[in-house]
C-alpha cells in the first residue's frame, strides 16, 4: 500500500532510498571460504538517510517518499527516521524487508561492500503518482533510484506528470552510478528542469556521455559545458576546493551564466564518507528557504567539510556550527 501525499506547506520530498548499513572493521579481508573476526561493528540507517539527517540538522521539514519493508531491517530504518523527525509517506511493502549493505573497512580505510536489494528498491510503479507538489517544495532525486526497474518506472511517471513544474526546485544528485543510467532515463529527468549536482568524476563521465570533451578541461569549464548542454543549473563539487556553479538556462537572469566558484572550509578530514549526502541535504534546505545559490553553496560546502572531521556517514553538524563556519570564509 502507499499513501496519498498532498501537502500544503513547502517541504523537502525525498524520493530516494533509505536502507540499513552493517559496518565492520577488520584487520584484513578473509580468504575465499575463510572467516575473520571484526574489531568493531555497528548497524544504522544508511543510503538516503544521510541526506535526510542533514536536512533535519538544518531544521527543515522533510518527507521520505520511498518504500519501506516489513521486518527487522525495516524497523531499524523506520525508527531512525522517527528519531530525527522525518515523516514517512511512501509505500509499505508487507512481504519484503528493507535491504542492507555490509561494509567491511580495513585498517588503511579501504572499504568493501556486499549489498542486498530490499523494499527500498521495489517502489510500486504508481507510488509517486499521487504526489501533489506545493509551491516552494524541493524534490530530491538520486541516480541510485534509476538502477532499479520499479523505482525507475515510478520516477519516470512522476517526471512525466510534473514536467515543466517551476513552482519549486528539483535537485538531482547524479551519484557514482551515473555511468550506468540509461540515456532515456536521463532525458526524462531533464524534463523536470532539475539542478544537477555532481562530483568531479561524475562531471567527467557526463561530459563523456554527452560528447562534450570534458576530459580535456577544468572543473569550471565542465560545469559550463554541462550547464549549456542540459540548459539547466549544474553544480560540480570539487571537495576541499569547494564547488563550481553554472546556470545554463536561457532565461537565467539575462542569459546563461558564467561559472561561479564558491570556496570550501579548510579542514583536516578524518572520514569523507557521506560528505556528498551532507552537501545535498543542506543545499535542499537553502533552496527551500529561498536563499541564493551562492549562499546555499557556502552553507553546503562548509557543512560537507565539517562532516569529514567526524567518523561516519551521517555527520552533518548543527546549523549554528555551519553558519559560524560560513562567516569565517
Amino acid at each position: 500500500m502507499h499513501a496519498t501525499a498532498a501537502f500544503t506547506h513547502p517541504r523537502i520530498l525525498h524520493l530516494a532510498q533509505v536502507c540499513v548499513d552493517l559496518t565492520v572493521s577488520i584487520d584484513h579481508l578473509p580468504e575465499r571460504g575463510g572467516d575473520v573476526f571484526a574489531t568493531k561493528h555497528g548497524m544504522s540507517a544508511g543510503g538516503g538517510y544521510n541526506v535526510l539527517y542533514a536536512i533535519r540538522r538544518m531544521g527543515a521539514p522533510a518527507v521520505y517518499m520511498g518504500a519501506i519493508g516489513t521486518g527487522p531491517m525495516a524497523d531499524v530504518a523506520r525508527h531512525a527516521l522517527v528519531d530525527i523527525g522525518v515523516e514517512t509517506a511512501g509505500a509499505v511493502l508487507p512481504d519484503v524487508d528493507t535491504g542492507y549493505s555490509v561494509a567491511m573497512t580495513e585498517p588503511d580505510g579501504e572499504r568493501t561492500f556486499v549489498s542486498t536489494r530490499g523494499a527500498e528498491t521495489m517502489v510500486p510503479a504508481d507510488c509517486y503518482e499521487d504526489i501533489e507538489l506545493a509551491d516552494g517544495d524541493v524534490v530530491y532525486l538520486c541516480g541510485y533510484s534509476l538502477m532499479h526497474q520499479s523505482n525507475t518506472e515510478a520516477i519516470m511517471r512522476f517526471a512525466q506528470r510534473h514536467a515543466g513544474w517551476h513552482s519549486g526546485h528539483v535537485v538531482f544528485d547524479a551519484s557514482p552510478v551515473i555511468d550506468q543510467i540509461d540515456m532515456d532515463s536521463l532525458e526524462t529527468i531533464r524534463a523536470l528542469s532539475p539542478i544537477w549536482t555532481v562530483n568531479e568524476r561524475e562531471a567527467m563521465i557526463l561530459c563523456d556521455r554527452f560528447g562534450l570533451s570534458g576530459d580535456r578541461t577544468g572543473d569550471d569549464e565542465r560545469s559550463r559545458l554541462l550547464a549549456m548542454h542540459l540548459a539547466a543549473p549544474v553544480i560540480v563539487r570539487v571537495g576541499p576546493n569547494g564547488a563550481w556553479y553554472c546556470d545554463g538556462r536561457a532565461d537565467a537572469n539575462d542569459g546563461p551564466s558564467e561559472p561561479l566558484h564558491v570556496p570550501a572550509l579548510k579542514v583536516c578530514p578524518l572520514d569523507t564518507n557521506g560528505a556528498g549526502d551532507t552537501h545535498a541535504g543542506v543545499l535542499c534546505v537553502a533552496l527551500l528557504e529561498g536563499l541564493s545559490i551562492e549562499e546555499g553553496l557556502r552553507l553546503a560546502n562548509c557543512a560537507a567539510g565539517l562532516s569529514t572531521t567526524v567518523a561516519g556517514p551521517a555527520t552533518c553538524p548543527e546549523r549554528s556550527v555551519i553558519e559560524t563556519a560560513v562567516a569565517s570564509l
